[in-house]
């Protein structure tokens, strides 16, 4: 539920734009309602047929008066459930109309083509090829079928001919209408002829069934993780061998923890209006580490010793309670507004949902789709729930210590150590795709997270024609801090491209590619801050104020003038940092770019094959990093192996219900962490296993998901 937040202006601020926010909503459910009107019925004839002049790009369609595509741009397993228009012609998703009208359908993807089967016709499609076969005949068709978002689409012909239907664009609805009445069966005997001819009357089409408008859902998630943090270096030991310096970082860590999370949604019918909730609660295991005050930094379940194992606190093996969604929300008519406790997604806040549960927002969010593919959007969301807590507060990632996080930045010095409270963000988005699915699809963000950064973010991807459906895409963005700037200095700016494509049926290789460049200052260091010459590290007793990057060179002092060089020039990412969901091209599960909070250049490749039952689901990705600086190098190198498989079929329309399985192995490896270590070069004389730029030489780490779906 909302909390008011205190009384100060810019708490007043939020309160009016949230006003605003939940009076557009109401303002869109009434001023949009559709006026009934009534589309002329086209009779098919053996001459062409006039199905009006809609516009270019997708359109709802109303089928049978009574199912309302109305969300164009949304596909629910692999369905385009809207009309699409091209070069003036209406075309019709093939599968989901003739299914609708009790047809059976079937596509052989070596000679693409479509066989539809009802009683009485045979209908034989081929995508490229501008003909239709009804019972063996072949006729014309202006526009050959396509395939469209991986649906075979075909004229309005094609539907109108073989089945009988009507079809019409109806310019005040903006939607294209279907009717189709099945065709009585012939009787067995022949009727007595009629003492005289009567005109006979179509009956009405029957009534479809309503839909209930209480939907209810969830998942059962149980999941297992382990870490393996030592290793045969120095610095990450199992053992104490003569002359090796033991560090806690080398503790292994195992967790296993499960969570059930009951969803219910209410849609007031024919309003656009719905109420939503999720109640999540974590089933933890028994034993000591179910107290919370025992998993914090130095607490019973996060101070072993080898052989022992620390806690994977990313799983939190205390309890977990809340109602990380609460909701009402309007969705109608290109209109997409939610208030109160949400899942709110954007490229720099999202759920990052990896682990047991997704985090939350709570705020308003209000945003509109126009039929041509602009989108506008606009949010102001108050208070954040991360993964691992049960709460919602006005800290974030980077202002707060969550579990199994990085949190706040070590040379960030806060008394009593209980993190820092913001105002949330503020966001806009405009963006603009290609109803077709192919060609062009730009968007550009803006986010200003109170007291902490301005973010300017904007993403582009092109979409070729093609069997293989080759694409590139470009990403970029700059950051600056503001307001009270609670975690320093911050210049950050990003470029990364992408170019991806499908060479086989389920197949699609990507790569890509992310940069962000170093800065440097030069200062003179607070009173209680200190630079080590040595290893390039800044040790802070008081705070400076500089966004500094993690494992890597971050100093150096000039002895004649006293002068420190402070690098640093990372992004901050206030809502994934850690989390490995961020938007950049190269992160790769456990670790980015943004969660190392280092600039550097990056790469990645990555396959994925999806079965053609789409039970069975392989990734493979490999990711290089760069953190390098005028300084001293440093390299990273992540690489995954991700199987999934689904114990039951995807449903034809919905989300899937059912088991599933999934198991992801992660290795990764750093350079210059300890001396000694692989990859680590110190300066003459330093001891055995002291830091060079910390960090884990060798990680690895194994995740088993297992999730039931309701």
């Amino acid at each position: 539920m909302l909390r008011p937040l205190s009384g100060t202006r810019a708490g007043e601020r939020r309160a009016l734009v949230l006003s605003v926010l939940a009076t557009a909503i109401v303002l869109a459910s009434t001023s949009y309602a559709l006026a009934e009107t009534q589309a002329t019925p086209v009779a098919q004839t053996g001459s062409a047929a006039d199905f009006g002049s809609p516009p270019s790009g997708q359109i709802p369609i109303l089928y049978n008066d009574r199912h309302v595509y109305s969300k164009p741009d949304v596909l629910k397993q692999g369905r385009v459930l809207a009309a699409y228009v091209k070069s003036g012609t209406i075309l019709l998703p093939l599968r989901s109309m003739f299914e609708q009208m009790g047809a059976t359908v079937s596509f052989d993807p070596s000679s693409q083509t479509a066989t539809v089967t009802k009683a009485g016709a045979t209908i034989n499609v081929t995508v490229g090829k501008p003909e239709v076969i009804i019972n063996g005949e072949s006729r014309p068709l202006d526009v050959p079928p396509m395939i469209y978002r991986g649906v075979v689409l075909v004229p309005v012909r094609v539907i109108s001919e073989s089945m009988g239907a009507y079809v019409q664009w109806v310019p005040d609805r903006r939607l294209v209408v279907v009717r189709y009445i099945p065709a009585t069966p012939p009787p067995t005997e022949a009727p007595a002829p009629p003492p005289m001819p009567e005109e006979t009357v179509a009956p009405p089409p029957p009534p479809a069934a309503t839909p209930n408008p209480l939907k209810l859902g969830g998942y059962v998630r149980s999941y297992y993780f382990t870490r393996q943090n030592a290793s045969n270096n120095p610095g990450t030991q199992f053992n104490f061998s003569p002359g090796a310096k033991y560090n806690s970082n080398g503790v292994n860590q195992e967790s296993w923890s499960n969570g059930l999370a009951p969803h219910a949604e209410y849609d007031f019918p024919d309003s656009g209006w719905i109420v939503g909730g999720t109640y999540f609660y974590s089933i933890a295991p028994t034993g000591p580490c179910v107290v919370v005050a025992n998993n914090a930094k130095g607490g019973l379940c996060g101070a072993q010793i080898p052989p022992g194992t620390n806690q994977d606190e990313t799983l939190p093996p205390y309890t977990l309670s809340t109602f990380d969604e609460a909701y009402l929300k309007y969705k109608a008519n290109g209109w997409d507004g939610t208030l109160g406790n949400q899942l709110f997604i954007s490229p720099w806040a999202n759920p990052a949902d990896s682990r047991l549960k997704p985090a939350s927002f709570e705020g308003g969010d209000l945003g509109y789709t126009s039929p041509s593919g602009w989108t506008v959007e606009g949010a102001d969301m108050l208070a954040y729930e991360n993964r691992t807590s049960s709460a919602f507060s006005r800290q974030t990632l980077l202002t707060s210590y969550p579990s199994g996080n990085n949190g706040m930045p070590s040379n960030i010095i806060v008394p009593g150590g209980q993190g820092i409270d913001t105002n949330g963000f503020t966001y806009a988005k405009l963006g603009y795709a290609n109803p077709s699915g192919e060609g062009i699809a730009v968007d550009g963000y803006f986010y200003n997270v109170s007291d902490l950064v301005n973010m300017w973010w904007g993403d582009g991807k092109y979409t070729f024609a093609g069997a293989w459906a080759p694409y590139i895409a470009v990403q970029g963005g700059t950051e600056s801090n503001a307001g009270q700037s609670f975690v320093g200095k911050v210049d950050s700016q990003v470029f990364g491209a992408q170019i991806g494509f499908n060479p086989y049926r389920g197949l699609q290789f990507t790569a890509g590619y992310d940069q962000i460049p170093w800065h440097t200052d030069n200062v003179n260091l607070p009173a209680g801050v200190t630079c080590s010459n040595s290893n390039y590290q800044i040790s802070a007793k008081s705070t400076l104020a500089y966004f500094l990057p993690l494992n890597a060179a971050q100093c150096y002092t000039n002895a004649s003038t006293g002068l420190t060089q402070i690098q640093y020039g990372g992004w901050a990412s206030p809502y994934t940092d850690n989390y490995d969901s961020d938007p950049l091209f190269t992160t790769n599960v456990t670790q980015g770019m943004a969660d190392r909070r280092a600039p550097g250049s990056s790469y990645k490749v990555g396959l994925q094959y999806t079965t053609p039952n789409t039970k069975w689901v392989w990734i493979g990705t490999d990711a290089w990093y760069n953190y390098g600086n005028s300084l001293a190098p440093e390299n990273t190198n992540i690489w995954v192996l991700d199987g999934r498989y689904r114990f039951s079929h995807m449903p034809a329309h919905g989300p899937y219900r059912g088991l599933s399985i999934r198991d992801r192995y992660i290795y990764r490896s750093l350079s210059n962490t300890f001396c000694g270590a692989a990859a680590t070069n110190c300066p003459t004389g330093s001891t055995l296993g002291a830091p060079e730029f910390g960090g884990l030489p060798l990680f690895k780490y194994n995740r088993v998901q297992v999730e039931y779906d309701f």
